[in-house]
This record gives C-alpha cells, structure tokens and sequence, in this order.
C-alpha cells in the first residue's frame, strides 16, 4: 500500500506539470481547454472556471488537459477558431511540444533541488584493474575525480561518457586534499560475454582457450549467444581436447568499448541503520572467512553465493574462458563484525543476508557528498540534467536499434517498485527519481509517433512547411491507432514486469 500511495504521488506531481504545459499554451492561444483533471476515473468534485471544469477524480493517478479540438467528436467538424485542430500550424507545435517541455523544465528544477538540499555525490575510486591505463596512468584507490576535460564530475556518468569517446582525458584528481592533474588514454577493450550455465561436470576453466562454442568458431560468439535462450543446449570445446556441456540459464554481452580500468566506489561494508540482527555502524569484516575490505569484496562474493550448487559461470575475452566462478555451497554464513571496537561472530542463511543486503540504504556509500557553491549549483544541475537526458536518448536509439530488448524496458508496474524502494530509501532518493520520471516522460513524448504530443508536432510541421492543413478526421484517425498501439506496448510491458517479480 505505501509503494501503491508513493506511485500514484510521483506520478501524479510528474503528469500534473506535463499537463500544466498544455493547458497554458493552449490558453494563452485563446483554445477552448473544456477539461483539466487531477486524477482519473468518476469525479469526486469540481470547480467551474470561466470555460474550463477544474475536476478532481477518484483515482489519485496523474492526471489529463481535455483540449477541445484535438478529438474529432461524432464526426462533425467546425469551423470555430477556438477549436485546437483550427488554430495555426505554429500554434499547434507549441501547444503539443509544451508538455514534454514542462516535464523536462521540471527535471532541471528538481535536480536543481536535490543538489541544493543533500549535495552531489563524489566520483571516487574504489579499485584501479592491473595492466590497465589506469593503473599506467598512476591512478590510485581513494583518488575522487574532480573534473574531467575541464567538466565538473559528479556523477560516474560524466566520467563514463567522456571515456566513451575515446579520446585522451585531462583528469583533475582529489588526492590526500591535494590537487594534481593526470592525462589517461582510453582503451579500446574487445567484446566480453558472461554467460551462466547449468551443467553437472564441474572443471577448471581458468585461462582455457575455446576451440569451438556450439560447434561453430568461437569468433561467432558474438552472433550465437543472442539467439540462445535460457535452457538452451551449451556445448564448449577447448584446445586441451575437453569438452563441457550445459544448459543456459542467463549470459550478459559488453560489446567492444572503450575503458580506462577502473571501479567507482559505491556502498562501504559499514552497515547503515538497525536492521537484526546488524546494527548502525558494524563493520563486516569476513563472509565465511573471506576477508571484506570494502563495497567491492561484497558484490565480488556475493556472486558465487548467487550460483545455485551446479551452476557454472564463466566470462569469454578474446576466445578465452578469463574469468571462471563456481558457486559457493554453504547455506549458512559465518560474518565477522566489528562492533564497538569488539569482533563477533553472526550466522545466517543466505536467504536471510540477501533479504538484509536488498534493504535500501542498508549500507553507507562509499564515498562523500560535496556541495557547490552559488550559482554553481544552477550550472552542475543543469549538466546533471543534460547528462541523464543524453543517456535517455541514446537508450531509446538503442531500443529502436536491438541494443536494448524490449523486455528491458520498464512498465508500470516496475515503475511502481522503484517509486517504492525509493520511498524507503528516503527523500533523497525518490526527489531523485522524480526528476528522472519527469524527464523521461519529457522524452518519450517527444518521439514522432501518433497519439503522443510528437506525432502531434510532426503533423503541425508538415502543415508549417507544405501550408497544407491536414484533414483532421484523418489525423485522428491516425492518432486513434497510434493510441491503440500504445495500449498494446503499455499491456506488454505490464506483463514483462509482472514476470520479473516470478524470475
């Protein structure tokens, strides 16, 4: 229930300002606005303005700005200027581009926000990778990346993009409350695939090389691996004549890239609030007497404690098995904390830790925040803004393209999860996530396709540059299986979301 009442609050701030967008650029272009809803469903109450019924609905879910004009309404057409189909091309453009405006302008302010309240997390290094440019470049653990190319850094992504590129990197380094300056080239790393896979026979895969993969070259991974799908057959021939066989259970591909060799720092091994039987500030020290150092060696043993007892999980570089992890099989886990200045000892199951390690915020960052000052606040803001609106974009490019699958999309119900553990996280977090919604939805509505405000504006640009006004029953009509589609998607993603709640 309280993840249902957060969803419907984010959602509802986020459509709220998307449909105030419409709704004043509609009026300001003297538009008949016959509707402008707080809600969906039956009307709890209203209020009659001098044309427009200010509704509130049953359902507090977003919301709606009824234009009139804008559906074709028992197939009748008139010629009253105040109708939204019979305003001018340009007027159109801007009542339709002026929600996904607000939505984004609304992103900027509340990451505006964000920072000024809790401040911008610091990009720190957790580890540098050996026989990486890193690690040549002298980059060392606990260095916090200040600036990149003379671009503030303050987020990993900033970082990640400038990386991508591939061109050599002027980097500004906070070390021991010293500045110093490092320039890196980036390298171009060859395509890795992690694949986990069932099999009964278990071997040592270290450092083997692959001699075929399903009975084709194993330069043809990168073709195979997306067209298999989980308990499909895996057959691995190596050079030393063995052979290994299993079923799929899951893979992941990284596709050639460019990297410097370096792990950001994110959650410390310090435990963050009461939670049994962890209390505020233990220390983990050992899992199973594997020594825990830091955030790090957690995600690193938390992998082989994921494998199920006959999985096998391996990762493929340049036709070589370069990383192999077979699963831990203990049900029970012996940690070692520092409470207090004294050691102790814990038991649990893995079940039991798992739940614990999925609580948010259970785990204290890694690294400081840090506060910019004056208006510099409004500049790191607005960076922060472009930088996650370009990584939305170049997303969507890659759903288009079948970098990204379908099923990895989010729907509603997945969106309600994150609002959800947002939530528990706190205020920072969901203040966060609603500048992300915000401009997503900015985003996606600016896409060219019908019933969405950007098939709106392509129409309005083809009458702006033919001078030709489209017949509106046929744009509604588009507009209408546009929107039937769109239901289609909406119902599709739905079902991708309820799946992952039984994976």
């Amino acid at each position: 229930m309280i993840t249902l009442f957060w969803f419907m609050v984010v959602i509802t701030i986020v459509v709220f300002f998307h449909e105030l967008g419409h709704f004043i650029f509609a009026k300001l272009f003297k538009t008949k606005v016959e509707e402008f809803a707080i809600g969906m469903g039956p009307k709890l109450f209203s209020y009659k303005g001098k044309e427009t019924e200010f509704r509130f609905n049953l359902i507090p879910l977003g919301g709606y700005v009824k234009i009139a004009g804008e559906e074709i309404e028992d197939g009748e057409l008139s010629d009253n200027p105040e109708l939204f189909y019979n305003k001018k091309p340009w007027q159109k453009f801007l009542i339709a581009f002026a929600g996904p405006l607000f939505s984004i302008i609304l992103g900027y302010i509340v990451l505006s926000i964000s920072g000024l309240l809790y401040g911008f997390p610091e990009v720190k290094i957790e580890d540098v990778i050996d026989d990486s440019p890193a690690y040549y470049a002298g980059i060392k653990p606990g260095d916090v990346i200040k600036k990149v190319n003379n671009n503030i850094v303050f987020d990993s992504s900033i970082l990640s993009l400038a990386i991508k590129e591939g061109k050599l990197l002027d980097l500004e380094i906070l070390r021991n409350n010293n500045i110093i300056n490092l320039e890196i080239a980036p390298k171009l790393y060859n395509p890795e695939y992690t694949i986990i896979f069932k099999s009964e026979k278990i071997v040592n895969l270290n450092n083997k090389t692959i001699k075929s993969f399903n009975l084709n070259p194993p330069e043809n991974i990168g073709s195979i691996l997306p067209n298999l799908e989980k308990g499909d057959k895996l057959i691995i021939e190596l050079n030393d004549g063995s052979k290994i066989e299993g079923k799929i259970k899951g893979y992941n591909i990284s596709q050639k890239r460019y990297a410097i060799g370096v792990y950001f720092a994110t959650f410390s091994n310090v435990i963050n609030k009461d939670y049994p039987p962890f209390k505020k500030d233990d220390i983990i020290l050992s899992i199973n007497s594997k020594a825990i150092n830091n955030g790090l060696d957690i995600i690193k043993y938390l992998t082989p404690l994921s494998l199920d007892s006959e999985d096998i999980m391996i990762t493929i570089t340049n036709n070589r098995i370069s990383e192999y992890i077979t699963p831990i099989n203990s049900d029970n886990l012996n940690i070692v904390i520092l409470r207090n200045g004294k050691t102790m000892d814990l038991t649990l199951s893995k079940k039991e830790f798992f739940k614990i390690l999925q609580e948010p915020l259970i785990l204290k960052y890694a690294f400081d925040k840090w506060r910019p000052k004056g208006f510099e606040i409004i500049t790191v803001s607005i960076q922060w803004a472009n930088t996650l609106l370009k990584a939305m974009v170049d997303t969507i490019s890659q759903l288009f393209t079948g970098k990204v699958k379908t099923t990895e999309v989010m729907g509603p119900v997945g969106i309600a999860g994150v609002v959800g553990q947002a939530a528990k996280a706190g205020p920072e977090a969901l203040i966060s996530l609603i500048a992300l919604i915000t401009l997503n939805l900015g985003i996606v509505n600016l896409l060219p396709i019908p019933a969405l405000d950007g098939g709106r504006i392509v129409f309005s640009i083809y009458e702006m540059i033919t001078g030709k006004r489209t017949n509106p029953k046929v744009e509604a009509m588009i507009h209408t299986i546009g929107f039937i589609i769109l239901m289609g998607l909406f119902v599709y993603f739905t079902y991708n979301d309820i799946l992952r709640f039984f994976k």
